[in-house]
């Protein structure tokens, strides 16, 4: 098989999946003054902010860098801002990929005399794809001639830790109404690929070369989620065993800038975007934030089992309060960086799902993986609490290489048989369609409501060689064993792929779009709890207390209708016929439907 390792295609052992690494601008005729600062913490969305650059393909985010400065940095590959590669006829183009270009910005009437330099902090890789020694990271700066001049460059390095940089600007020709500076990369241009992160980017008079330190203590990333299994699962399916499902703690990693240690408070808040419910908001003791190693800030987290409404999404916020004063300000901001922008990156939040669908991902692709076969196949496990139906399923594409929207592909939902991919329940022939923001999900509506009771799997199989890249979440490496693999008859478990697959099964039962509903819930919680249907499990012979059903409809657990019957002469029915197996019966009175899983024994 292929794998492509730092964009290079080497042959690797056939037992591992193939991993692949996978705008508009905004101008105001207004130039902007000193200071200028962004750490990228303020950004609600994967777009810079606009009124501090015109965006070339860059995405705001927290998910692709390791150890960054503070929430958020600008990730840079060879993807415009949809997520779409630049170049899709051929798969080893080269040349220039993302820019972030500032604003103009005034520094007319300053002479090298005022000290003025930009700094940043810089990472090659992260998460992503490592550049490699002919690809690059520039910065330039815009002359009064209007001609861009590179001031600093930094080829292809492993490189796994950011760095700070900071460049004079010393020059007259720079010293103009309208300068600017700019961030561009060079590289691949078919994909996710030759990855740079910036952060944390000043630019001020009045500094010096050594001024490396700020007065900031700034949060970075949660260390764990709230679910032990998913990321994300529906609430009905929580709430059957809610403390097996969670963990007792999560941990926050801080950042320590500044050159001393410094006293904080610590809030920890939980609540429900949904209801708007505050589950918990504690306010901690002073703490001593030490340099330059911070320890991470550990939050007890209770379990959870009160929910106003049949669905909910916890947000989980975690908050720096300065010297136990009550209220978020940093009091001496030695390096004038305006203390309002410093606070920006002393709350940080995540959110837990628990709606109407499973999911192992963070929801964001720091790659993507498929098969090096035609008709190769994987698949992704999931298992339940309790009996559910799969309405629908979701993907996530990422887009490399070449366009292959259009192309079909079988979707199959499969039964477990000793922990691996077995009997398919359901298949239907569906096409690769790329979302149109980045990171975005494709929904495929089933046919047919499937009824499943335990552990199931949501596979696919290609029908030619092209690679149909499913995004890989490497955020969430706890979840690669759900993922598994087939080389012809056998199915074998991921042990190379560090990530889950964004891979997301909508549950519940759901009306197709002719009004039909396909096959029953499999929900063994009673429509009405007068309705008994006995014995179960049964030999072949079952009857029910009800005396007005007028039919009986029997689904086997794939949501195929076996047995259908419009006039009953009695309050029994005889399964005899029937194999061993699960079997849903759908009994109505004209008005109400009841629902009851029957097992059938011989």
């Amino acid at each position: 098989m292929k794998i492509f390792l730092n964009n290079r295609p080497v042959s690797i052992c056939r037992s591992v999946i193939l991993l692949v690494a996978f705008c508009s601008q905004l101008t105001y005729g207004q130039s902007i003054t000193l200071p200028f600062f962004d750490d990228f913490s303020q950004n609600k969305t994967s777009i810079p902010n606009p009124k501090l650059w015109i965006n070339g393909g860059v995405s705001i985010n927290n998910t692709f860098p390791i150890n960054q400065p503070s929430v958020n940095v600008a990730t840079f590959d060879s993807r415009n801002s949809a997520g779409i590669p630049y170049n899709f006829s051929n798969k080893f183009a080269y040349g220039s990929t993302d820019t972030l270009t500032s604003r103009s910005i005034d520094l007319s009437g300053l002479t090298a005399a005022d000290s003025v330099y930009l700094s940043f902090y810089w990472e090659a890789k992260g998460l992503g794809e490592l550049p490699d020694s002919d690809d690059s990271l520039v910065v330039s700066f815009l002359n009064d001639k209007n001609q861009w001049k590179t001031i600093w460059r930094q080829e292809g390095i492993s490189k796994d830790v950011f760095t700070q940089k900071i460049l004079a600007v010393n020059k007259t020709e720079y010293f103009h109404k309208n300068f600017q500076f700019r961030f561009e990369t060079r590289g691949r241009q078919s994909g996710a690929f030759d990855m740079w992160h910036v952060d944390f980017v000043y630019l001020n008079k009045k500094r010096r070369l050594r001024d490396i330190y700020t007065q900031d203590i700034a949060l970075k990333t949660f260390k764990n989620i709230y679910l032990k299994r998913y990321s994300a699962m529906p609430l009905r399916q929580y709430l059957v065993n809610p403390s097996a499902e969670t963990n007792s703690s999560m941990e926050v990693l801080v950042s320590a800038l500044q050159r001393n240690a410094r006293l904080v408070n610590f809030t920890w808040t939980v609540s429900d975007t949904l209801s708007n419910n505050v589950f918990l908001n504690e306010r901690g003791g002073n703490e001593t934030v030490t340099t330059p190693n911070p320890p991470n800030k550990k939050n007890n987290v209770p379990v959870f089992s009160n929910f106003p409404q049949k669905r909910a999404v916890l947000k989980f916020t975690q908050k720096i309060a300065y010297e136990g004063t009550g209220t978020t300000i940093v009091p001496d901001s030695t390096n004038n960086i305006p203390d309002a922008l410093l606070l920006s990156n002393d709350s940080l939040s995540i959110y837990t799902p628990l709606l109407d669908y499973y999911a192992y991902d963070d929801g964001t692709a720091e790659t993507g993986a498929d098969t090096d076969q035609s008709l190769g196949k994987v698949a992704v496990k999931f298992i339940l609490s309790k009996a559910d139906t799969i309405n629908a399923v979701r993907f996530n594409f990422t887009p490399f290489f070449k366009d292959i929207s259009g192309q079909f592909f079988l979707l199959q939902i499969m039964e477990s048989a000793n922990g691996k991919p077995a009997k398919v329940l359901h298949q239907q022939s569906v096409k690769v369609k790329y979302a149109n923001d980045i990171n975005g999900f494709i929904e495929y509506p089933l046919d047919l409501n499937i009824a499943v009771k335990d552990t199931f799997f949501v596979a696919w199989t290609k029908v030619n060689d092209d690679v149909i890249g499913v995004g890989v979440d490497k955020n969430t490496p706890q979840f690669a064993d759900k993922i598994y693999y087939s080389l012809g008859n056998e199915w074998i478990q991921n042990t190379s792929l560090k990530g889950s697959l964004m891979v997301r099964p909508m549950m519940g039962f759901k009306a197709n779009s002719a009004g039909q509903n396909g096959s029953p819930l499999a929900n063994e919680e009673p429509n009405d709890k007068q309705f008994l249907v006995y014995p179960n499990p049964t030999t072949g012979l079952v009857s029910w207390n009800f005396p007005n059903i007028k039919s009986v409809s029997i689904f086997d657990a794939s949501g195929k209708e076996v047995f259908y019957k419009e006039t009953l002469d009695s309050q029994e029915l005889n399964l005899t016929n029937l194999p061993e197996s699960i079997y849903f019966l759908n009994f109505s009175d004209g008005k109400k439907n009841f629902i009851r899983k029957i097992v059938v024994v011989h």
